[in-house]
């Protein structure tokens, strides 16, 4: 997975705790894609507000100014077949090709006087009296969006509506409870959370990976599915039963088990699925499930800084310590290593004095149940 767009992804999904990252994400998407501008934009015609709740490149408060006049985002939309909806991504270079865009109000009274000239439009969330849009514009003169700009806005769209169906459970959320999202990205396998409405709103970067992949797990705007029929249709079954037993207190709480094949011929996908208490919520949409994802093929290589900290080891005795936990022989972890195999049994000797363990196999145990395996950056 290219690391320009893992970093992109959880810059967003930081956003939901912490606002002021949804400008860093503007920022990064606006580089990629080679946008001058890009901004946030919320029509509520319940609260009667509309306008940009964030942006780069031009202020939101003047991109909201030119919107009230030009009507940009309603424009665009008169000019889609079919009508926008949750999850549309439209340009207005494929809208109106060539000089028709010139002659339209969107530009004259939007894009133009900013020195703009092309858009993608983001459909976030759209219906009669809600739209929720991600905008972003070019320059006059930078030419259309690429199709490789199409390609990463496609990509980023379902990260962007679960982001923000996010950001409204954890603003509902207890106080002091926000802070687990933050901990569920420090574990080594991955978690995906449901909502009681049966929609993906959470994934941590392990998961993010695991179905990036494709390899057996794949995930789509709203629900997770399994490459083998059998498989999906067991896989929904759970879900979808361990979400509803969440709604009625008459009835015990579901969950489950499942293994999941991997095309690539890999060691299957173990999940867990498991109902989450909707207690400490009010109203009918809340988190209800969590699936656990293993992938067993995983290399737990720990970082060996902290190793070295954890259990007081040399650099050498660490990267022993490493290959082991690998599942690597002794044999192999000397020819990885480029020593001979009497300096890795020395050197794993003095390991086992360190950690209190005497076999390779309680070593690879007390190693696999240490922080080792939790993501931390800080180091």
């Amino acid at each position: 997975m290219n690391l320009q767009y893992v970093k992109l992804i959880e810059t967003l999904y930081e956003s939901t705790i912490d606002p002021d990252r949804i400008s860093t994400f503007l920022e990064k998407m606006s580089e990629l894609t080679e946008s001058a501008v890009g901004g946030i934009y919320c029509r509520d015609e319940s609260a009667r507000n509309r306008g940009f709740l964030s942006s780069y490149g031009i202020p939101a408060g003047e991109l909201t100014v030119r919107e009230r006049d030009a009507e940009f985002h309603r424009e665009v939309g008169r000019h889609m077949t079919p009508p926008p909806r949750s999850g549309s991504i439209s340009y207005t270079q494929d809208l109106l090709p060539g000089k028709r865009l010139h002659n339209e109000k969107l530009y004259s009274h939007f894009l133009q006087p900013q020195g703009l000239e092309q858009a993608s439009c983001l459909y976030i969330e759209h219906g009669e009296r809600h739209c929720l849009t991600a905008s972003f514009m070019r320059q006059s003169g930078d030419g259309h969006y690429r199709e490789k700009d199409k390609i990463l806005f496609s990509r980023i769209m379902p990260h962007l509506q679960r982001s923000f169906r996010l950001k409204r459970h954890t603003a509902s959320l207890p106080t002091g409870f926000a802070p687990a999202w933050e901990m569920l990205d420090l574990l080594p396998y991955g978690v995906v959370v449901f909502s009681s409405r049966h929609e993906v709103i959470y994934l941590n970067p392990q998961a993010e990976k695991m179905t990036f992949d494709n390899d057996g797990l794949a995930l789509h705007t709203s629900h997770l599915s399994a490459h083998r029929s059998a498989e999906n249709q067991k896989l929904r079954s759970l879900l979808r039963h361990t979400i509803d037993s969440t709604g009625d207190t008459a009835e015990p709480l579901a969950g489950g088990d499942l293994l999941v094949s991997r095309p690539s011929g890999k060691r299957a996908y173990s999940l867990m699925i498991h109902p989450l208490t909707p207690s400490a919520y009010d109203g009918d949409d809340y988190p209800a499930a969590i699936v656990i994802l293993q992938d067993h093929e995983q290399v737990c290589e720990a970082q060996l800084a902290r190793m070295r900290a954890l259990y007081d080891l040399t650099a050498a005795e660490s990267r022993v310590a490493n290959e082991i936990m690998q599942g690597r022989s002794l044999e192999a972890c000397a020819e990885h290593l480029g020593h001979s195999v009497s300096t890795s049994r020395n050197l794993l000797k003095r390991v086992f004095a360190k950690t209190g363990t005497g076999r390779q196999n309680e070593l690879v145990s007390l190693l696999l149940r240490s922080p080792l395996g939790l993501r931390n950056e800080a180091s």
